[in-house]
């Protein structure tokens, strides 16, 4: 029978993965953008990329082991998403609400240099009372009319706090709680 002894050892192995299995490796937001581009042009020929956002936590560089890709087919007044996580599409989702969503322009700066900067913008301050970043988001027409990235900063109680970068420049657009 199991001894007192061999309880530590059974929890400890519950959360090892099995073998041969490596965890995701943390990477940034541009990382799976040509992937999925191809996955998408297979979907609908006019397809645009119009969201990113992390799907997974993210560090405190700006990378996640998994992000979200969110595509409009104007042809098809359709939107879909595909995540990717260690260079592969784990899941593809066709959304049953649709709307026309402006394409994201190509030139913009990747999660970790928008990072550094909404760390230097409140968010160093926010997380040294017990906040986290908690989601990064790319966006066009949301936010702002330009693409946009809106780094949110959360501690789970209170008001999160929101730092608008633009996404070519990664200048501060604005900051607010809420």
């Amino acid at each position: 029978m199991w001894g007192s002894r061999s309880i530590p050892a059974l929890v400890a192995l519950a959360f090892l993965a099995p073998a041969g299995t490596a965890l995701a490796a943390d990477v940034a937001a541009r990382s799976g953008v040509e992937l999925v581009s191809a996955a998408a042009d297979a979907w609908a020929d006019d397809a645009r990329l119009v969201w990113i956002e992390n799907d997974t936590a993210l560090d405190a560089e700006g990378r996640a082991a998994q992000w979200g890709y969110l595509y409009y087919s104007p042809e098809k007044h359709a939107m879909r998403s595909w995540s990717v996580r260690d260079a592969q599409i784990v899941a593809a989702v066709d959304h049953t609400v649709s709307a026309e969503a402006p394409a994201l322009d190509a030139g913009w700066q990747d999660s970790g240099e928008i990072v550094a900067r909404a760390w230097n913008e409140g968010g160093r301050e926010f997380c040294a009372t017990g906040g986290t970043l908690a989601h990064l988001v790319l966006v066009r027409g949301v936010f702002a009319p330009e693409p946009a990235w809106c780094a949110v900063f959360d501690r789970g109680a209170g008001p999160s706090l929101y730092v608008l970068l633009d996404a070519k420049s990664g200048a501060v657009k604005k900051r607010w709680r809420g």
